[in-house]
């Protein structure tokens, strides 16, 4: 008897890839899984399925805005089960060769709108950061010394700080799990290869980390769910701890990424060089920092026409 698709590959995570997956892919399946059950394709029969249908889909998470590395990880799910459904019978071709992702220059992703605080709105804040009334109000603190990521933040250990060398290693991340908002695990390695990195801690860093270690409770992570100590506090407990300190401080919540954004802003305005600013950002290439910035960086005329003369 023929199955719908969402249902097929619902049994198929279930059966051959929850427990011969490490947790990270099997979640990252359950992501592309959840994104698919979206589209008309996952009501599709898998034995009517056809080669484009599959095409359609894609073109229909390039026209939502989806980024290429999302449409080839959805692709990927949909080709590794068909390929099981093929090998076992289930389809009578492989309606999974031939399919074309769409190419960079079609994808229509709008552009991201980074945002990071001024001046006037950090002294504001870190006014009442700065109160440490809340642990949880120190994670903000640090992400504005270091760059990191709110993930990375969240998943540090104290063995993570290397006091002798004022730095901190950068080595795993919390990761939300699927699409529930309350479940999340450590993934012990960060969000790419360069992403895991040593970043240096500057003198607000390490007195911060220092106030924070004589006031921890017994667990291992530095910002750690009181109600549990043996796991780190969640990205909704941050959220809303950091809408009660900019209400008080009068500036307005704009997420908890902000503050890696800040951090590359002041950076920049310290005249720091892009290439040693993409490395304390842990970005996989130069032209991330560049693309991601280029509101800071700009076209670089006048740069260029000082080389020129």
């Amino acid at each position: 008897m023929s199955k719908r698709l969402d249902a097929a590959i619902d049994e198929w995570l279930l059966d051959y890839k929850k427990n011969s997956v490490k947790v990270a892919t099997y979640s990252r399946l359950r992501c592309s899984y959840e994104t698919m059950l979206r589209y008309p394709v996952a009501t599709k029969q898998i034995d009517e399925l056809k080669t484009i249908d599959i095409q359609r889909y894609a073109n229909q998470l390039a026209e939502s805005g989806y980024a290429l590395s999302t449409i080839k990880k959805e692709l990927h799910l949909l080709t590794a089960f068909l390929r099981h459904a093929y090998a076992e019978g289930e389809i009578g071709t492989p309606v999974y060769l031939g399919v074309k992702p769409p190419t960079e220059t079609s994808i229509r992703t709008p552009a991201k709108n980074i945002e990071s605080y001024s001046q006037t709105e950090q002294r504001k804040l870190l006014k009442v950061l700065n109160t440490m009334e809340d642990r949880l109000y120190g994670a903000p603190i640090l992400m504005l010394e270091t760059g990191l990521r709110v993930g990375e933040t969240l998943a540090l250990t104290w063995k993570d700080i290397d006091w002798d060398r004022r730095a901190v290693r950068v080595s795993k991340t919390l990761v939300r799990v699927g699409g529930d908002q309350k479940a999340f695990f450590v993934q012990p390695s960060p969000k790419s290869k360069t992403s895991n990195r040593i970043v240096p801690l500057s003198a607000r860093a390490m007195e911060l980390l220092e106030q924070l270690r004589e006031s921890s409770r017994r667990s291992g992570y530095i910002f750690y769910d009181q109600r549990d100590l043996s796991k780190p506090s969640t990205y909704d407990q941050l959220r809303s701890r950091l809408k009660t300190a900019c209400d008080r401080a009068e500036v307005p919540y704009k997420g908890n990424h902000v503050f890696r954004h800040t951090f590359a802003t002041n950076c920049y305005n310290r005249g720091c060089n892009v290439k040693i600013l993409s490395k304390l950002l842990g970005h996989a290439d130069v032209a991330i920092t560049y693309n991601t910035y280029i509101h800071l960086f700009g076209d670089a005329l006048e740069e260029m026409r000082a080389v020129i003369g």
